[in-house]
């Protein structure tokens, strides 16, 4: 499957455990299938990760679909007022090869009928990004993203890798290229728009010390005004070794990045990078990841900022974790922030008898809690290797939401909305997927949750419909 600014204490490990709820604040109705263009043979792969409402009933989702000869073709589902209207096959820029395929890798709408969906398209010769733009409700054809000078112009494989817009007309991509300089080296890029103009993108500056090819990964970008932004990823150093990094951008100007101090047990090859990031209205920020301790473990970790300082990213401590637990963030939507240090953050792991386990945790008032596994419905055993906490959306400080996926007892794995009421997790609800559909296969689940108030959030993602294919869902939650 694939924000008045607090003065933060410092992250405390020995933060009480929370306890669990079996009551769910959610009521759910029947999921309902996400339409996909003629022909096609459903979603590839269940890719349908991406999700964006403006508000209630006016939502779109972007993914991949098998369309024509089986070719990977970019898809958008839109609603308008709760209607879900045709659906979008996302034209590329001109000299696209259909052969090759297409990416989408983000999506942001700022307001109802204004969306900016993102991806990778493949002509003759490059892979590059481009953006296809919902301009008061018509979604126009997509646009080439131009990269920052000294791109190779043959054999480029540029990955936009998300897209965060503030405002219409106020939007910022990051993601990855390669330069003539030395080809192949994988570098960073920012690019912003402003007031509808895409400016000229800029190559990421990286700390003294860095290896000939960094290997940057710039998987994610959060935003809380047109000119204030910070981006997350990571770099390899001259020593083989990966540092977490997190790039701002103030007052319009991308800074030099910079690592974030690690946990005291980390190893001298943590192999450390962040895969998520959030940030509040006033500039707050959250970004989790992993790190190899000196057991050569692979770990969780979260740091948090306030007023563009980072305090040294501190370990999420796992529940009945295995000697390695093996942790990740599937790198969608696993972070929210309520406001400035209450936040709730998920992904998975390994723990002591070898299952597959969802976890959640909790930041209250800058105090990282204690993690806890996520608890399954009757007689479920594991999240299993594909399942575990994929998204999360937090409307008021103490109340979430998690989308998520597990094995039942058929070893099948199923879609779930397990709920925070005032800092208390319950084991929430299964979804109940479109017409006989009993599963969401091993790449399929709840990919995106977005939450208007305690009670009301839109998810989607997608399902098994088929032996070997593919459909999305949608479902709105009530009180």
């Amino acid at each position: 499957m694939k924000t008045p600014r607090l003065a933060l204490a410092l992250l405390a490990l020995g933060g009480a455990l929370l306890p669990l709820s079996t009551a769910s604040a959610l009521t759910l109705a029947k999921a309902a299938t996400l339409g996909l263009p003629s022909p096609n043979s459903g979603l590839n792969q269940g890719y349908l990760p991406f999700q964006s409402c403006s508000s209630v009933g006016n939502c779109a989702v972007t993914g991949i679909y098998l369309g024509a000869h089986s070719y990977a073709t970019g898809v958008i589902d839109y609603e308008v007022k709760g209607v879900w209207q045709r659906p979008i096959s996302v034209t590329p820029p001109n000299g696209y090869s259909a052969l090759k395929g297409v990416t989408m890798e983000g999506l942001s709408c700022p307001s109802n009928g204004n969306c900016v969906a993102l991806g990778q398209y493949a002509s003759a010769t490059n892979q590059l990004p481009f953006t296809v733009t919902e301009v008061n409700g018509a979604w126009q054809k997509g646009a080439a993203v131009a990269l920052p000078v000294g791109a190779m112009t043959t054999g480029e494989s540029a990955t936009p890798r998300s897209i965060a817009c503030v405002s219409v007309g106020n939007c910022t991509i990051v993601g990855t290229y390669s330069t003539n300089t030395i080809k192949f080296a994988t570098e960073g890029f920012m690019k912003n728009q402003v007031h509808g103009v895409w400016q000229r993108a800029v190559s990421l500056s990286l700390p003294p010390g860095t290896n000939a090819n960094p290997f940057v990964t710039l998987p994610q970008v959060a935003c809380w005004s047109p000119t204030s932004c910070v981006g997350v990823g990571s770099y390899v150093d001259a020593n083989n070794v990966s540092h977490a990094l997190v790039v701002p951008e103030v007052n319009g100007v991308w800074k030099r990045a910079t690592d974030v101090g690690l946990p005291g047990n980390a190893s001298a090859f943590a192999g450390a990078q962040f895969n998520e990031v959030t940030c509040t209205a006033d500039g707050s920020c959250l970004a989790a990841g992993t790190y190899n301790t000196i057991t050569g473990a692979v770990q969780p970790l979260v740091a948090l900022s306030v007023a563009g300082v980072w305090n040294r990213a501190h370990e999420v401590n796992l529940p009945n974790a295995a000697a390695n637990p093996m942790a990740l963030f599937y790198g969608f939507k696993g972070v929210a922030c309520a406001s400035a240090g209450n936040c709730s953050l998920g992904g998975q792991y390994l723990d002591q008898s070898g299952h597959y386990q969802g976890f959640l945790d909790n930041v209250v008032n800058g105090n990282l809690q204690r993690a806890q596994v996520l608890t399954l419905p009757s007689g479920a055993t594991q999240s299993g290797h594909n399942g575990g906490v994929v998204s999360i959306s937090c409307p008021s400080v103490g109340n979430c939401v998690a989308g998520a996926a597990y094995l039942n007892t058929q070893n099948q794995y199923v879609a779930l909305l397990a709920t925070q009421k005032n800092h208390v997790w319950s084991t929430g609800s299964t979804v109940s997927l479109p017409g006989s559909a009993t599963t969401v296969g091993v790449a399929g689940g709840v990919y995106s949750v977005q939450c208007f108030t305690v009670t009301t959030c839109q998810a989607s993602g997608s399902y098994q419909s088929g032996a070997s294919r593919y459909d999305g869902f949608s479902l709105v939650t009530g009180a």
